[in-house]
């Protein structure tokens, strides 16, 4: 909220040691600049509310700017009133106009609604690359800031192993040693923005099914700090913020071998059904 606020002598006489007051409502925060013009004077600038000792001669004026933030939980009609006051001694023939208010109604903030998908491709055996495709989408009505804290975070499950992450903006880190995503940036009103992890299948995943969602933090009040939280959703599963799973294939059975002791045993015995059989052949 900027307010501009401008106090001025029409005459005849000169009005040295003015005060020039703003008391501003609780619910902003205000720092102020002022410039004088045709001789007028003012502190040059401050913050708070204005109770400010001004020189008006006549023909002189000065204008304050104030520069406001205007409280989250603000509600109703914003107003705000300035005065001027003349010195003692002075007389002011029109004293009916040294007051000056505004009044505005106070709007909602534009919020951002963040929601997002995330898929998996890849051949799901083991050892073999994953690959989570996560797509952020703002569907309210305001911009997601880049604010404090992370706007997106994914802690992979133990079975698989995190290698990268990239973003179409913003800024993607991967954090190996934790197997944690995280992805910091801003998302116009009906922007989207995609992040791509890539993992490797352990081991440990082999016959099993993987699941996995990553967690939204966005600004839904429009104050700059994300307060409200989603999760992704799987886009083939109906219904909303269903995890993202896949199954891994089960190892084939191992082909049984034998010790050197059981090889000569076989051996052996094919040995003597050669021989069972030869003689079967030839009575004599």
């Amino acid at each position: 909220v900027t307010y501009t606020i401008t106090a001025s002598n029409a005459g005849p006489s000169n009005a040295t040691g003015a005060t020039v007051a703003d008391t501003f409502p609780a619910s902003l925060t205000c720092t102020w600049t002022c410039a004088g013009a045709g001789g007028g004077t003012c502190t040059a600038s401050g913050s708070g509310n204005i109770n400010n000792t001004v020189n008006l001669p006549s023909g002189g004026s000065v204008t304050y700017t104030a520069s406001c933030t205007l409280s989250n939980a603000a509600t109703g009609t914003l107003s705000n009133t300035a005065t001027v006051t003349a010195p003692a001694g002075v007389t002011d023939p029109t004293p009916g106009n040294n007051s000056a208010t505004d009044s505005d109604t106070i709007t909602a903030a534009p919020g951002a609604s963040v929601s997002g998908t995330k898929t998996a491709a890849g051949t799901f055996t083991v050892g073999s690359t994953i690959t989570y495709t996560v797509t952020l989408t703002n569907n309210g009505t305001g911009a997601q800031g880049d604010n404090p804290g992370n706007e997106f975070t994914d802690v992979l499950p133990a079975t698989l192993a995190l290698v990268s992450a990239t973003a179409s903006s913003g800024t993607a880190v991967a954090t190996t040693g934790t197997n944690t995503v995280t992805w910091n940036g801003a998302i116009p009103a009906s922007g989207t923005v995609t992040i791509t992890i890539t993992a490797t299948i352990l081991p440990a995943a082999a016959g099993m099914t993987v699941s996995n969602q990553g967690t939204i933090a966005f600004d839904g009040d429009g104050n700059g700090t994300n307060e409200s939280m989603a999760k992704t959703d799987d886009p083939a599963v109906s219904g909303a913020a269903d995890p993202t799973t896949f199954a891994v294939a089960a190892p084939l059975s191992a082909i049984p071998t034998l010790s050197t002791f059981g090889l000569l045993a076989l051996a052996l015995i094919l040995s003597g059904l050669a021989v069972a059989w030869l003689r079967r052949r030839d009575p004599a």
